[in-house]
């Protein structure tokens, strides 16, 4: 098996070689802001959101103003095996374990050792995307979700819709939103005419939710909103859906 895929490869899943069934779950990874120096070493904790049932997961990493040095393991068994090194400051990560296992908000997982080129926000710095190694979870039932990164800057206060993720987009995009505590919340899609195409009624979770929205499910492109509505909280925020 190639590190950095746990999949193998890109059309099938470690759990089920032949097909795989699709799951709206995205499993969360948590870690805190901080401002880096040039020059600075800086371990960073990544942490678990809604890490439940979870089997395996993989993802490719990108750093800008910074170099990967190393990792090591917190409540997941992560070490230097687990990481592919395609340059210094592209690397994949994989986990696999022997079985689903769910972990509270906020335990540490593994933490990540990087060295700052330039004085770079951790924010700024670090994303995880689908580049090389597909960003992928493996939950115990065989089913195949996403994974996202979610940098806090402080402790959720107030509703905060975010922009969708990858926007524009072709095949489907992640809405998420923080919720200050767990409430019941409209997720609406709708068109430049004020068309409704996709409505969701979500029970949140306190802290960041989020919601998949795939092409075939909007039936159509381009420019269309989406809002959040909780209570008397009401945002709005524009994606676009190209062919």
């Amino acid at each position: 098996m190639k590190i950095g895929d746990v999949s193998g490869n890109a059309a099938s899943s470690v759990m089920n070689p032949v097909a795989e069934a699709r799951s709206s779950k995205v499993v969360v990874l948590g870690m805190e802001d901080q401002e880096l120096k040039a020059g600075e070493e800086a371990e960073l904790a990544v942490m678990a959101g809604n890490f439940s049932d979870i089997a395996g997961f993989q993802y490719t990493m990108n750093l800008k103003g910074a170099n990967y040095v190393g990792i090591r393991p917190g409540a997941l068994e992560m070490t230097r095996a687990n990481v592919g090194l395609i340059s210094k400051d592209e690397v994949t990560m994989s986990y696999v374990g022997k079985e689903g296992i769910t972990l509270g908000e906020g335990t540490v997982l593994y933490t990540i050792i990087v060295k700052a080129d330039r004085a770079v926000k951790v924010s700024e710095m670090i994303s995880i995307g689908s580049a090389v190694t597909p960003a992928e979870s493996y939950i115990s039932d065989f089913a195949v979700g996403r994974v996202s990164l979610e940098v806090r800057t402080a402790p959720v206060t107030a509703i905060a819709l975010m922009q969708n993720e990858p926007n524009p987009f072709k095949g489907q995009t992640t809405i998420s939103f923080n919720m200050p505590n767990a409430a019941a919340a409209t997720l609406s899609v709708y068109d430049v005419t004020g068309k409704v195409v996709s409505a969701r009624i979500i029970q949140t979770n306190k802290g960041l939710n989020s919601e998949i929205f795939t092409r075939e499910q909007l039936g159509a492109s381009g420019v269309m909103y989406y809002t959040l509505k909780s209570g008397e909280f009401t945002a709005t925020k524009k994606m676009i859906v190209i062919e």
